[in-house]
């Protein structure tokens, strides 16, 4: 039966008007003017039907991705069943890092939530099914995109439902651009061979200061990595300098040695033909003189071609040594470019949703009361040890990975009943 039906039969005269919009963009601008709940400050618990990431550093074999079954457990090589449902993402990694330690040392795990478990929207919307979860995630939103209830439009003004998708775009594209600031900072420290250091402004707002302090400690591990990466390298290339300075000065002090000991066959070879030339010595004593100061002059070219080469390799290393700075400030100032690309959109973007945001409030304000209105509720149906049960829960109530939203209109005396 409709409501228009309903009220024909009661004889109650009203029509589903915009109250309800006014009371949704009430409940939106007390949600907004209050501090971060206490739900938004705990660790994502994982739910069955998440598929979770898991790498393994140190054994390939290892890593992959691992389903969540219904009963609340992974199956995992080595480890058999874990139970992983109503456990936080480190008490996980923890978990698994202790278990596998007791069979292979040295293995460093990292676990992350690859696929949320969806959730599902029954009751009077508009577009009742399965939607992606994410965390976070508050029955109103989820309300919201389902498109709001399966009235006419012409019935009820959307404005509250239409100023939650614009509030959460707005909060996204905040934390979109902050990262990139971040990002823009650690390049410049890149860029002019500085320390990396943001701090969190005062105004920082209560529920973003974890997500924010996350992407400056995402950046900080960046910055310090490739900065490590380029001092190994550096001290790298360093100790290839050092080992061929220390061959040239050797082939220097050989070729030394060697011209040294040229002169004094040359000499000889001299002293033996002024021998032959008046009969004191025989030709072939000359000769052999003679083929040693050919040998000594051919290993003088050869210890030359070794040292022009080992000078050769210097060179190309200090090359290399220049070359690594260069590289690291290149890459920075591209990527800087195309950072300032992305600011400059992404403040535009939040300029528009900031006026979207006023005419959505500026049209909800104008919405008129009457006389009779209806009441919008909500309930879960939450998996719990393997069993759904259905409990009531407030528009800006926590929703969680798997649960099943209903929304209901009801009349205010079938409230009522319900409450009594």
């Amino acid at each position: 039966m409709s409501i228009k039906q309903k009220n024909k039969s009661n004889g109650i005269g009203f029509r589903i008007n915009r109250t309800v919009a006014a009371w949704t963009f009430s409940s939106l601008l007390l949600l907004s003017s209050t501090v971060s709940p206490a739900w938004a400050e705990e660790p994502y618990k994982i739910a069955s039907g998440d598929v979770l990431q898991i790498t393994v550093y140190g054994d390939a074999g290892l890593s992959g991705v691992f389903p969540v079954g219904v009963d609340g457990t992974i199956g995992y090589p080595i480890l058999g069943n874990i139970a992983v449902a109503d456990h936080s993402i480190p008490e996980v990694t923890g978990s698994i890092s202790q278990a596998l330690l007791q069979h292979i040392p040295g293995l460093s795990v990292s676990v992350a939530v690859k696929e949320y478990a969806p959730v599902f929207v029954i009751g009077d919307v508009q577009k009742p099914g399965k939607y992606e979860y994410r965390p976070g995630m508050i029955a109103l939103e989820l309300f919201a995109l389902s498109g709001g209830l399966k009235q006419d439009a012409g019935k009820i003004d959307a404005a509250g439902v239409q100023l939650v998708a614009a509030r959460q775009d707005y909060s996204d594209t905040s934390l979109q651009l902050f990262a990139q600031e971040v990002r823009e900072a650690r390049l410049k420290a890149e860029l002019d061979d500085k320390p990396f250091e943001y701090v969190l402004s005062s105004d920082t707002p209560t529920e973003d200061t974890d997500a924010r302090q996350g992407v400056v400690d995402s950046e900080r591990r960046l910055f310090d990595l490739r900065l490590a990466t380029l001092a190994s390298q550096e001290q790298a290339l360093k100790a290839q300098t050092q080992n061929y300075r220390e061959e040239i000065q050797t082939l220097e002090e050989s070729t030394r040695l060697r011209n040294d000991e040229i002169s004094l066959l040359e000499k000889n070879v001299n002293a033996s033909q002024t021998l032959v030339d008046k009969g004191l010595t025989s030709q072939s004593t000359l000769r052999d003189t003679q083929r040693q100061l050919s040998a000594m002059r051919r290993d003088s070219l050869e210890f030359g071609s070794f040292l022009a080469r080992a000078k050769q390799n210097e060179n190309a290393i200090q090359q290399n040594l220049l070359a690594l700075r260069e590289q690291r400030s290149n890459d920075a100032a591209s990527q800087l470019r195309d950072i300032d690309l992305d600011i400059m959109r992404l403040r535009k973007k939040l300029s528009f949703i900031v006026q979207t945001m006023s005419e959505i409030g500026a049209s909800a304000q104008r919405a008129s009361t009457r006389e009779e209105s209806i009441k919008l509720t909500f309930s879960v149906l939450r998996n719990v040890n393997g069993d759904y049960k259905e409990t009531e829960l407030s528009e800006h109530d926590p929703i969680k990975a798997g649960d099943i939203l209903r929304a209901q209109l009801t009349m205010p005396g079938q409230v009522e009943k319900k409450i009594n």
